[in-house]
């Protein structure tokens, strides 16, 4: 417990520390490296050829950077032609080792390079959402957002262990997640959302007002919204593991296993917020 506490906390400050570091090429970097090691990840776990792993990793890594960069753009490939020619690659891979490659593996490559660095990309997105001409908001605004999302998706997963340990009586999803429970998942959303809504005040108090496309009373169903969906990326990562019959993702972080393991509920937050302001500035 003592070395999964320490892990956390330094996990805590170098987010918080990237917080404030975002409007340099140190977002799109460790972006980039997240996504490489969570394509790795999961790419170990459905025992996926080396060859491929690596492909998959660099078509990773280099997602976030398009994102920031608008790379493809700017030599005129759309991405819709860059991932046929990745997928028409992989397949290439599949026929060259058709005896140890099997079309799964080639699902996962894909999954794992482009859904995961697709929505941890989305975190650059939202930082960029000042940018967005009728958006009207400041550095301090985007940064309220993302807080709000490390809550919803940490703070949900944190404030529902501990309501569990002490309150925890009905299983939610014993086959799935034997540990989690009815009660720690109220309580986590519960806390969470309370949590948010004392930040909402925090940064009014501190950054004028904290986002321009919402009030305190909003924050609640926001945030309970999210906080539900990151429950359910747990457990969607949960249900991964219990079908190639792992633990954790990984051993990186001491006490909490891969950075899948810990960004797996991010990974549902961050897109669902990137889609939540959209729906807001198009109905203002």
């Amino acid at each position: 417990m003592k070395t999964r506490i320490i892990a956390g906390l330094v996990c805590a400050a170098l987010f918080i520390f990237l917080l404030f570091n975002m409007d340099t090429i140190l977002l799109p970097l460790i972006a980039a490296i997240a996504s490489g090691i969570s394509v790795y990840e999961l790419s170990r776990v459905a025992k996926v050829k080396m060859p491929m792993t690596i492909l998959s990793m660099v078509v990773g890594a280099f997602i976030p950077f398009n994102v920031s960069y608008n790379l493809l753009d700017r030599i005129g490939i759309t991405p819709v032609a860059a991932i046929s020619v990745y997928f028409i690659t992989l397949l290439i891979m599949m026929v060259k080792w058709n005896k140890e490659v099997k079309f799964d593996q080639v699902s996962m490559c894909l999954m794992s390079s482009l859904a995961v660095p697709n929505a941890i990309a989305c975190l650059i997105k939202l930082y960029d959402w000042q940018f967005v001409t009728d958006a009207r908001h400041v550095e301090s605004h985007v940064i309220y957002i993302i807080f709000t999302c490390a809550v919803c998706a940490w703070g949900t997963d944190t404030f529902s262990y501990f309501s569990g340990v002490f309150f925890g009586k009905h299983k939610m999803a014993p086959v799935i997640s034997p540990k989690k429970t009815w009660e720690g998942a109220i309580g986590g959303v519960f806390l969470a959302t309370l949590m948010n809504i004392g930040v909402f005040f925090v940064a009014k108090r501190f950054f004028s007002a904290p986002f321009t496309g919402w009030d305190w009373y909003l924050v609640i169903p926001i945030s309970i919204a999210l906080c539900v969906i990151s429950i359910f990326g747990d457990l969607c990562a949960s249900v991964i593991k219990r079908n190639y019959g792992i633990k954790d993702y990984g051993n990186l972080i001491p006490g909490h296993g891969g950075l899948m393991d810990r960004i797996d509920s991010a990974l549902f937050v961050l897109p669902s917020m990137y889609v939540i302001l959209n729906i807001i500035n198009t109905l203002k």
